[in-house]
């Protein structure tokens, strides 16, 4: 009886290792490259939502990933759009993928520029007693036939309030943009917790960096208090490392 029960043992043993090795045969090991434009991105997540298990590009933008046919593989990153794929029958006989990301950029609000122009009369050829544009002013107030007819009439002098117009336009413009693009960045700031959360998921803060579920926002906050924003433009392996030492911090003090 126990000889059976022993057999029996071996022999489901044996049967969960066959399959094992059988599933890792099914998977085929994939080289690849991700660029944007010419540039080759590093610390690319690349993950396989089908097996659940991942990797990253390299300085070269290279990666190394495992995966069967259908398997949908993610590549992601905070500086690009996220870019889904499903492993196709040529991607698995030429065991090579080639990802082009494109950047994550938002688009500033388009600023409108009302000119106003200043029209030389004296250099207009009218008809004696031509209204050029009726308004209330014409109705109390007849048309300056010298004006209209009369080239040198009107040009006497310098117009102080154009020219001052005119050096301080560049100026005016530049202002306009910079407010422009400090609004986008405290947008991009602002948005940068939510866009953290989205990218790495719950279980990353709550496996990897010990924060309960319930304090995962408040734990960003005490990270944009403590330097958070200053990463924006870092690498995935900046921020990261970042978020680890302010874990370990952010839990000392809730204990």
């Amino acid at each position: 009886m126990k000889l059976n029960k022993k057999l029996k043992t071996v022999s489901l043993l044996f049967l969960f290792i066959s399959m094992h090795l059988f599933a890792q045969k099914s998977l085929v090991k994939i080289e690849g490259i991700i660029k944007s434009d010419s540039i080759f991105l590093e610390n690319i997540n690349i993950l396989n939502l089908t097996q659940n298990f991942g990797a990253s590009s390299n300085t070269k933008g290279e990666f190394t990933l495992f995966a069967k046919l259908g398997d949908s593989i993610m590549f992601s990153s905070i500086s690009y759009t996220n870019r889904v794929i499903k492993i196709s029958e040529k991607h698995i006989n030429e065991k090579k993928l080639l990802i082009f990301l494109e950047q994550d950029l938002n688009e500033l609000d388009e600023v409108l520029l009302n000119q106003k122009i200043r029209l030389d009369f004296g250099n207009i050829d009218v008809q004696k007693g031509m209204v050029l544009n009726k308004t209330d002013d014409n109705k109390k107030k007849g048309p300056d036939l010298r004006r209209m007819t009369d080239p040198s009439y009107g040009n006497v002098g310098v117009d102080f309030v154009s020219i001052f117009k005119l050096i301080t336009k560049n100026l005016r413009l530049k202002n306009k943009e910079k407010k422009a693009v400090k609004k986008e960045n405290n947008r991009l700031i602002e948005e940068f917790p939510d866009k953290l959360f989205t990218l790495y998921k719950a279980n990353f803060f709550t496996d990897a960096l010990k924060i309960p579920d319930d304090k995962i926002y408040l734990f960003l906050e005490y990270c944009q208090d403590n330097g958070l924003n200053n990463h924006l433009n870092s690498n995935e392996f900046q921020i990261k490392n970042f978020l680890i030492v302010q874990s370990r911090k952010f839990n000392q003090i809730k204990e």
